[in-house]
């Protein structure tokens, strides 16, 4: 009854009509369920969308993937997503999503936020030490095929002298990819924080390397727009102003350390981490001050699943679907950063 309940009410999320009212926006936000909404949360519960005259309504999924149709069809209005062969393929098809804003991206070699872990065991005992090791063993690389930790891996296989047929490949999700760490069924897994932290405090883990030591800048996520909602210009500027505020304020709480506590208790109670030392110590993500998008790096993801295969056919015009528009002119309103 529970999950005949859930599917009800996300049903009803979806086919209700959004409100485009002269003295608020009702905006449906699609976002997945991990601690990487923290800056939506922050713009929620501070009041930074209500003070531009946004009202949000949450509609919560597993995977930014389920967003694509809704988004299609203006059934939700932003949604959080990844660039990844479902989006080049949705792209393809004349589904019209707007890409406005840089959501994550990889930092430099210190960023822990996406990581490559290795069994505490191999590595403790020397059976595994670099790239090369890795030949033959089994590799859990993240939940589907087409996505981001593809594109990781491939690198760090390049670096090891070898290629993905030299490796078994399973997908799975990443609380799953823990899991079959600890059991022993995989070798190798590509893993995002907080489950870097959890691995290694539960000696299950250890980071052979991180994302940015071989993969500097890569668009991680991204905000993407509805084609009806990036027509109404002034609402998606302002739903922009306060999504950018959130995103400041999540970088100058975790990286500055400004007004660190304040933001840190909303996060434990509206987000999935509840543990305030990970915040503090771990939870470093990226995300461009200004919203802007490396267009260049989302040609170059959608080369790489196309030579997989799994973009089934042209590389689609990108510079078409990314629309700086509203993080320009939120910035102006707001300042650079």
């Amino acid at each position: 009854m529970k999950k005949l309940a859930a599917l009800l009410s996300l049903a009803v999320a979806l086919f209700s009509v959004p409100s485009w009212g002269a003295d608020k926006t009702v905006v449906k936000l699609g976002m997945v369920g991990r601690p990487d909404i923290a800056p939506f949360e922050l713009a929620i519960h501070r009041g930074y969308f209500a003070r531009e005259g946004i009202e949000i309504e949450p509609v919560m999924a597993t995977s930014g993937q389920e967003f694509a149709v809704a988004l299609a069809n203006n059934q939700i209005q932003v949604a959080s997503g990844v660039p990844n062969a479902a989006l080049f393929n949705a792209l393809n098809r004349g589904i019209d999503i707007r890409i406005v804003a840089d959501e994550s991206h990889v930092g430099d070699a210190s960023d822990r936020i996406v990581s490559i872990m290795v069994r505490s065991d191999l590595m403790e005992e020397g059976t595994v030490k670099g790239p090369a090791d890795l030949k033959g063993r089994t590799i859990a690389e993240g939940p589907l095929p087409g996505q981001y930790p593809d594109l990781l891996f491939h690198l760090l296989f390049e670096r090891g002298g070898f290629t993905e047929a030299d490796v078994k490949i399973t997908h799975l999700a990443f609380p799953e990819a823990l899991a079959a760490l600890a059991s022993k069924r995989v070798d190798a897994a590509f893993l995002i924080e907080p489950l870097v932290r959890q691995a290694e405090d539960r000696h299950i883990a250890r980071v052979l390397v991180t994302a940015g030591a071989i993969d500097p800048g890569a668009e991680a996520s991204i905000l993407q727009y509805s084609s009806a909602f990036a027509q109404q210009k002034d609402a998606a500027t302002r739903f922009m102003i306060g999504y950018l505020e959130g995103v400041r304020a999540y970088h100058d709480a975790i990286f500055l350390k400004k007004d660190r506590d304040a933001v840190i208790a909303i996060l434990t109670e509206t987000t999935s981490l509840k543990d305030p030392k990970i915040w503090q110590e771990d939870m470093f993500r990226l995300c461009d001050l200004n919203g802007r998008v490396d267009v260049g790096d989302l040609k170059r993801q959608a080369a790489f699943y196309q030579a997989q295969g799994t973009l089934t056919g042209a590389i689609p015009d990108i510079d078409k679907y990314v629309d700086a528009r509203f993080a320009e002119a939120a910035v102006q309103q707001i300042g650079a950063r």
